[in-house]
């Protein structure tokens, strides 16, 4: 007997294919929605007429933006499943990523720094969005909004400033003699000599070569990496084979190599100092590469972290290149 309302219609059940047909029409507009929305806000953020109100480094932008985006990916979806409401926004989010790297508006060193906080935030916008709080009425326009009012509060004020210090070392099988020459004037890397490693495989230019001008107080090494970067490095402390400390200042940086966030010298990012210590184990050396930059955004915390890994992983590049350098050298 077919089951009947109060009215005597007969009750009518989706079937499993509507439901499906339903679920995939609301997620493919969820991600759509979702997408145009961080695709219109990066644009907006891009254009000189709304740069000096909205800032692509602010937290408004960084983590609010992924997510309203994630909010808006699920709640076109009437009864969004547990794995959609956490990862269907992250579909959302690398569509935008992936158009703003396509034209040129993103680096990859930026979109890797950027995707985790983007990708986490996103899932929360969903699960805000599958609440019973994300679906009232107000929660669509102030979760949209909520980042075009707190980005123009951030953008124009000055960011706190945060001096990180990374230090890297290895040891090596030759006496600080044999290692001091090799570390005041380093000579062109060679393809061979290179490692695969973090800094490299995001798009940050290799290390080149390091000259310098005259031993001692004084002295200036001059920093070459590819696509054109120089830097300017002065020695402020010279004991030879134990230390050598050098302040560094870019001299050359093409305005098409770096992202403009992490350009060093920026406002952003800058590398200040880097120093060699050499100190006799035994018949060894341990070399130590130490450098201080600094980090000037609101997510220091977070910028800091990703700018000690970085430079580490280019610190490590280089003393690899030393070590095997100095053991050749004595063995031969």
């Amino acid at each position: 007997m077919t089951p009947r309302r109060a009215s005597g219609a007969p009750i009518r059940h989706n079937s499993p294919v509507q439901s499906d047909r339903g679920f995939q029409r609301g997620a493919v507009s969820g991600i759509v929605a979702g997408a145009v929305y961080g695709g219109v806000t990066r644009l907006s953020v891009a254009m000189p007429s709304l740069g000096a109100v909205f800032g692509v480094m602010t937290l408004g932008f960084l983590f609010l933006v992924p997510m309203a985006i994630g909010y808006l990916t699920v709640r076109a979806v009437e009864n969004p499943s547990r794995l959609f409401r956490l990862l269907g926004p992250w579909a959302s989010c690398v569509l935008v990523v992936l158009t703003a790297w396509l034209v040129g508006a993103e680096g990859a060193i930026c979109i890797v720094m950027a995707l985790p906080v983007m990708l986490a935030f996103s899932t929360i916008g969903g699960l805000i969005a599958a609440s019973r709080i994300g679906r009232a009425p107000a929660a669509l326009p102030m979760l949209a909004l909520l980042p075009y009012v707190v980005m123009p509060l951030e953008h124009g004020r000055s960011s706190p400033v945060k001096i990180v210090s990374t230090v890297t070392s290895i040891d090596i099988d030759a006496p600080p003699a044999t290692v001091w020459p090799l570390v005041i004037s380093v000579d062109s890397i060679t393809p061979s000599e290179r490692r695969t490693a973090l800094f490299s495989v995001i798009g940050f230019p290799e290390p080149i070569a390091a000259t310098l001008d005259h031993p001692g107080l004084g002295g200036v090494r001059t920093a070459t990496f590819e696509h054109g970067i120089v830097f300017r490095e002065s020695i402020v402390d010279w004991q030879p084979e134990r230390r050598l400390r050098f302040t560094i200042a870019p001299d050359s940086i093409p305005a098409t190599t770096l992202d403009p966030h992490v350009t060093i010298g920026g406002p952003y990012f800058d590398v200040l100092t880097g120093t060699y210590d050499l100190a006799p184990v035994g018949n060894r050396t341990r070399l130590t590469l130490t450098s201080e930059h600094r980090v000037s955004t609101r997510f220091n915390v977070y910028a800091g972290w990703w700018a000690n890994r970085i430079m580490r992983s280019i610190q490590s590049n280089i003393l690899n290149v030393l070590r095997d350098r100095a053991e050749r050298g004595r063995a031969s």
